[in-house]
């Protein structure tokens, strides 16, 4: 599957949301960002870099530093989030583009007006959603609630097998049908894990990898 926002700009606003909420008693420390939202900290950290230099966050340093807003939450929209963390939201690389988008096909092609309304669409949706609105919980839905993770497994640094004894214990924990996100960083979890899912009649939902680091998602059987 295909996926239009990525899973650095949903993390990117948990994490502005998570500031949001706690900034009032000052700069929130990045460790309890990620121990609140149960993202890995070595990831977590690249995103924030990644939003301080885009304009959205301000760092302090020192015992009591960590992170701040940089704007009220009623001026910061989805789409400013998107653009720093993963750049245009398209549904195809030649979505509002011309010839330099590499496409051979691109002139006369039917397909073309279509993939640029779609990518006007989202980005009117992100543009128009502010991270208030998130915050009053105004554009959440059900079907949000049913696609986010029932639990999440931080193996970032653990050898395999170890992220298998550690998910097989994990999963014992999870209703039937409940979804539980992995993080790891050893190349052998590529093959381990999706084998561990077929043999433990566990479904192996899929992976993304963001440099050395990869997220699993896995449902537990019905």
């Amino acid at each position: 599957m295909v996926m239009l926002i990525s899973s650095k700009s949903e993390y990117g606003l948990l994490a502005l949301m998570d500031i949001a909420l706690h900034q009032q008693d000052g700069p929130v420390n990045r460790s309890h960002v990620a121990e609140r939202q149960q993202v890995p900290l070595p990831y977590l950290t690249q995103v924030l870099r990644e939003l301080v230099n885009g304009g959205l966050l301000e760092s302090t340093r020192g015992p009591s530093g960590g992170y701040t807003l940089a704007a009220d939450p009623a001026r910061i929209s989805l789409l400013d989030v998107v653009m720093v963390l993963q750049g245009a939201v398209s549904p195809a690389t030649c979505a509002g583009s011309d010839s330099d988008s590499g496409c051979g096909r691109l002139e006369g092609c039917v397909l073309a007006s279509v993939w640029s309304r779609l990518k006007s669409a989202n980005e009117d949706v992100l543009k128009e959603t502010m991270l208030a609105d998130i915050l009053k919980g105004e554009p959440a839905g059900e079907a949000a609630a049913e696609l986010a993770p029932d639990d999440k497994l931080d193996c970032i640094g653990v050898a395999c097998p170890m992220p298998i004894v550690k998910i097989s214990q994990k999963m014992r924990e999870l209703r039937p049908g409940g979804i539980l996100e992995v993080w790891a960083d050893d190349e052998g979890a590529k093959a381990d894990i999706p084998a561990w899912c077929i043999g433990s009649g566990n479904e192996f939902i899929g992976r993304e990898e963001y440099g050395d680091q990869m997220k699993f998602l896995i449902q537990k059987a019905l």
